[in-house]
């Protein structure tokens, strides 16, 4: 399929090779200007409904709002335009799991490196086809000054002294407790990840990412979603759990958001239950950093 048969202009097969090998690429005005104001309500509206201590809790990442209980980000999940550029670029088939916010308050300390992998015992971990990807739509302009992403391109699938650091998202880290872990330092092989709001970027779950600091007085704020490309080829016990969470969480949702989202609801018909999710890589079937 070519650029012009997907209705924007980006070369995808370019776009492809970057996701592969770096682990991330960026498609420039992804989102319909009705769908970023939206979306926009919907975040402030949900970030607005948190405490100062669920606040203080996620310090370091920022709210991490599920989409549970937020069907108007239907629109988002579905758009269009994003699911025929991943059919395009060889990552259709692609099975959502969950949406979150993540508004970063500012002034507010760095996000700390870690990847978000769950599925390294399944053997699409460690191919060019992540299990997992995420589509990650920034509500904002984003700079250094604000907090824009950072990435370390290849450690999808290359071993990095920072596997050996400790997982994602357990309390102490998302709160700040020690900002001198390694966690939170600089990497020489890093790169900044500065965008336009209503664009994309479409990153690998194993990749290590992070952000800078939010020195301003505003949040800044991305929709991070949760696809599993290629969905049938996962092994079964992947596919149980993607699909018994994704109905767990969002099978509330009212029949005209589950509407915008059908191409992408997984429906597994199995009878393997969901196992364990497994966050830590086989550092000898990774490989090493070059």
């Amino acid at each position: 399929m070519t650029k012009t048969q997907v209705g924007f202009e980006h070369n995808l097969e370019e776009k492809a090779s970057e996701l592969i090998e770096n682990g991330f690429c960026v498609l420039k005005d992804m989102l319909d200007p009705d769908i970023l104001k939206l979306t926009r309500e919907v975040s402030m509206e949900a970030v607005a409904a948190l405490s100062s201590e669920q606040l203080e809790a996620t310090r370091t990442p920022g709210t991490l709002i599920n989409s549970n209980k937020h069907p108007g980000l239907a629109d988002l999940v579905g758009n269009p335009k994003a699911l025929a550029a991943l059919e395009a670029m060889g990552f259709g088939g692609s099975k959502f799991w969950k949406a979150v916010i993540i508004s970063k308050p500012g002034p507010s300390p760095r996000l700390y490196w870690h990847q978000d992998c769950m599925w390294w015992d399944d053997p699409r971990a460690y191919s060019d086809y992540s299990p997992m990807i995420f589509l990650m739509y920034y509500l904002d302009d984003t700079t250094r000054n604000n907090g824009c992403l950072r990435l370390i391109p290849g450690t999808h699938r290359k071993w990095h002294s920072l596997h050996g650091t400790g997982t994602a998202h357990t309390p102490d880290i998302n709160r700040g407790d020690d900002m001198n872990d390694p966690r939170f330092a600089d990497y020489p092989d890093e790169v900044d990840v500065p965008i336009k709001a209503g664009d994309l970027v479409i990153g690998d779950a194993r990749l290590f990412h992070a952000t800078h600091a939010n020195l301003t007085h505003e949040n800044r704020t991305v929709i991070t979603i949760w696809f599993h490309p290629l969905f049938e080829d996962l092994a079964e016990e992947t596919q149980s759990w993607i699909h018994h969470a994704f109905h767990k969480d969002h099978s509330g949702w009212p029949v005209e958001a589950l509407d915008k989202v059908q191409p992408v609801i997984p429906d597994y018909r199995g009878t393997v239950e969901p196992p364990e999710f497994n966050r830590q890589p086989d550092k000898g079937r990774l490989g090493q950093k070059e």
